[in-house]
């Protein structure tokens, strides 16, 4: 139990906090400003139903703890409640506990969604809902005041407050990476998660590459995994086959010695002294000295340069990456991301077409498995 009077003005400000940027903590401080509560509850979530958590509880509320001010209040409400984390089953156990003079506090993208949260109807009943536009969303979120209008019995304000944008994924992948961060979490944070190793699931892999490849193409890999990544819940892919794949699709790309690969036969010889041998190269050293065993893995290495037909969802993604990380800059690359971003399939077909004419064009060697991969996709349309 909280030691605060019943009378006060409360904010609750819940999140997975995962970790928490310095955007949250703005956030949290302007918003005590702005509405003048006398304390501000954050609430970091325990089993959230539409993501997973990748530090642990104890650790998320360490390191709220670390940057919460004198009004800033950290809450294990939730996580004591275990079960998946609904906001309509624990809203009556905080006003139980801080008295019912209290907002609570979601995001701008949340509130566009509000349908499709649990029980949304009983959660307006029960407080008053402060929702936190980013730039762009307040006209939309105008739109959708107007379809709660005849049941939301406690109120619906917009913050004037808009916070930057930033992104407690964007920020787990830069980490896993090992790169940098500063100007997304405050140093106390940054010190916790260095400290604890949090964030670095991948750091024996990436160790190795980073002594088998030079630090050119390990920066354009980066680019690489990044990129996919952005894109991995939007296709429902898993999170770390969209790691592995994009982080070793060029691990044969070095002065390695793999000519036992073609000696055993063990990718097709006529891609021996090409430009892309070192794809079906790569899922085999994937294989053999990084230990990856999973199929669609290595499959999606192996096709990353060369396309084929009927790939895996993994497969397009890894091979749109690799042609459209940012660290690119060719004629038209702009569009392609464009296009990538708007629709997954034509995208990918986009890349696949662009990459055929450009060779035609300049009249480089096509290999046979790509020109298999465009005609059977050009027919798919």
């Amino acid at each position: 139990m909280y030691n605060i009077s019943m009378s006060k003005f409360i904010g609750v400000y819940g999140g997975a906090f995962d970790p928490p940027h310095i955007s949250h903590i703005l956030t949290a401080k302007a918003l005590i400003r702005e509405r003048n509560y006398d304390n501000l509850i954050l609430l970091p979530s325990h089993n959230p139903p539409h993501k997973n958590l990748s530090a642990s509880d104890s650790d998320r509320i360490k390191m709220l703890q670390l940057v919460a001010d004198d009004k800033m209040i950290v809450s294990d409400l939730e996580i004591k409640r275990c079960g998946i984390g609904y906001t309509a089953d624990y809203l009556p156990e905080i006003i139980k506990i801080y008295g019912d003079n209290i907002e609570y506090i979601i995001g701008g993208d949340s509130f566009l969604n509000f349908d499709k949260w649990h029980k949304p109807l009983e959660i307006l009943k029960l407080v008053p809902i402060l929702v936190v536009a980013r730039d762009g969303e307040k006209e939309k979120l105008f739109d959708k005041l107007k379809e709660y209008d005849k049941v939301c019995k406690k109120g619906i304000t917009i913050a004037n407050f808009m916070p930057e944008s930033m992104s407690s994924s964007e920020i787990r992948n830069r980490l896993r990476l090992h790169l940098r961060v500063d100007e997304m979490l405050d140093e106390k944070i940054a010190e916790y998660i260095a400290n604890n190793n949090l964030y670095n699931e991948y750091q024996s892999i990436l160790t190795q590459l980073k002594n088998s490849i030079s630090e050119e193409r390990l920066l354009h890999t980066k680019g690489v995994v990044l990129f996919a990544l952005k894109y991995a819940d939007r296709l429902k892919l898993d999170y770390n086959k969209v790691f592995t794949a994009s982080l070793l699709h060029d691990c044969a790309k070095n002065n390695g010695d793999y000519s036992y690969i073609f000696e055993q036969n063990l990718v097709p010889l006529d891609c021996k002294n090409t430009p892309i041998a070192h794809a079906f190269c790569g899922s085999v050293v994937a294989k053999n000295e990084y230990g990856i065993q999973d199929a669609e893995v290595l499959d999606a290495i192996y096709c990353h340069t060369t396309a084929k037909p009927q790939m895996s969802k993994l497969a397009k993604l890894v091979y749109c990456a690799d042609m459209l990380e940012d660290g690119r800059h060719f004629d038209g690359v702009e569009e392609l991301r464009k296009i990538f971003d708007n629709d997954f399939e034509k995208g990918f077909f986009a890349c696949l077409e662009h990459t055929v004419k450009y060779l035609m064009t300049c009249g480089g060697e096509i290999y046979p498995l790509t020109l298999d991969a465009y005609n059977y996709y050009k027919s798919k349309k």
